[in-house]
């Protein structure tokens, strides 16, 4: 039989030494090379594209890896979707019921965007000003959808149109420091202009619907160039270790 009491006293010595080993490490914060961040953002067409469709609204958000240990130079990929139209209309359940029970339908054109660029940054101070030319790949859709109400089967949808284009990015902005020095987040506030191919895309009317049910779909076609605006944070994501930090900036 094992007597609790005997093993007790060399085990509680043991963790009380343990503890103290562990005390004796300080864990310090150092900043990995990777970076997130992510805010809102609005688009603003340019030239033709700027006759055909108005200013979209939605969100951004990024990756940055540091090429260099100091962030001088780095490589980032963003993804930005802002929505530039929206319709809605209160329409039957169908024809057998209807208006006995109606439904709204609502129908969205979107844009999202991948980009892939390089980038100079000032990489620390108060004011860390920022450029970056790459390339990315722009993608128009419109969706219509129902939302029937039931939470486990969701709603209705369906694409009626999608299309896309590659376009070059020219981007710049600042970060502003928040909070005390070495702070790993950033305010982050710039543009990036889209010099997006040709392709073709809806707009709000671009779907009429007929007396026999059936729609009709007038797409427009375009050279599609644009500025998104954003506004939002930089997280630098931190690690830690119990090397001391005086050769990384933390």
């Amino acid at each position: 039989m094992i007597r609790i009491g005997q093993h007790a006293v060399p085990a509680f010595l043991l963790l009380a030494v343990l503890s103290t080993f562990a005390k004796g490490q300080t864990l310090f914060k150092l900043p990995t090379r990777f970076n997130i961040e992510g805010g809102f953002s609005i688009s603003q067409p340019k030239e033709e594209f700027r006759q055909n469709v108005g200013n979209g609204y939605g969100a951004s958000g990024g990756l940055i890896y540091h090429l260099t240990s100091s962030g001088l130079l780095g490589l980032r990929f963003d993804f930005s979707g802002a929505r530039y139209g929206h319709e809605e209309k209160r329409v039957p359940l169908s024809e057998t019921v209807g208006s006995r029970i109606l439904v709204d339908v609502n129908t969205n054109n979107s844009i999202t965007v991948l980009s892939l660029a390089p980038e100079v940054a000032k990489p620390s101070g108060l004011l860390r000003p920022y450029v970056n030319v790459g390339y990315g790949h722009l993608f128009f859709r419109t969706t219509s959808s129902v939302d029937t109400g039931d939470s486990e089967e969701g709603g209705i949808s369906t694409t009626n149109h999608k299309d896309g284009a590659g376009a070059w990015v020219y981007g710049g902005g600042l970060r502003v420091q928040l909070g005390r020095k070495g702070s790993p987040v950033t305010l982050d506030t710039g543009l990036r202009y889209f010099r997006g191919g040709f392709t073709s895309y809806l707009r709000e009317g671009s779907i009429q619907d007929n007396p026999d049910g059936s729609i009709t779909i007038s797409p427009l076609a375009s050279r599609t160039p644009f500025i998104i605006y954003t506004i939002g944070v930089k997280f630098q994501i931190p690690y830690e270790s119990s090397k001391p930090c005086a050769r990384f900036v933390c």
